[in-house]
């Protein structure tokens, strides 16, 4: 499994237990600009298990402590109690590229499709935050492969920092 699918699809067995995490920076215009119809947004800390890391490092990524409790954010519909309803769930990602790191946010619907997709911040040929390379994604599952050339065109001149946003996708 992919390591950030692995991650998301955690993420979505938590959907229906959504509840306040940790402290950080609420990143509240985010979220808003990436689930716009949603009414409010909560977030869960999960803490990943010795198999789960231990699965993410086989796969080659390589995890600092931060890494090993990631938050998720829930996109909730109006209501209260048993009639609120989570949209989806979004994750902010690290992934590097060829000139170093860069900030993705992957939001998902609860069947895990991919919704909405951003860069946010990079140092990388602008093609890869062009909306014309990301909108590939969208309505992707997190079962989905991801491959180059396959299942989405790299960006011009960036094809490490595209091979980094599909794995965030």
């Amino acid at each position: 499994m992919k390591p950030v699918k692995m991650l998301l699809a955690l993420g979505l067995m938590l959907l229906a237990q959504a509840a306040p995490a940790h402290d950080r920076a609420w990143p509240g215009k985010r979220l808003a600009s990436l689930w716009p119809e949603a009414a409010k947004f909560t977030s869960k800390q999960i803490n990943l298990s010795a198999a789960q890391t231990a699965q993410l490092e086989a796969d080659g990524v390589t995890l600092g402590a931060e890494d090993k409790s990631p938050l998720f954010y829930f996109a909730g519909a109006a209501g209260k109690g048993k009639t609120a309803r989570t949209l989806g769930i979004i994750l902010f990602i690290d992934a590097y590229g060829a000139n170093g790191n860069m900030e993705i946010s992957v939001g998902m619907t609860a069947d895990g499709t991919v919704k909405e997709l951003n860069i946010w911040e990079h140092s990388e040929n602008k093609s890869v935050a062009a909306d014309e390379f990301l909108k590939q994604f969208l309505g992707k599952k997190n079962s989905d492969s991801f491959k180059a050339g396959t299942d989405y065109k790299p960006a011009e001149g960036a094809q490490k920092a595209s091979a980094a946003v599909a794995l965030a996708g």
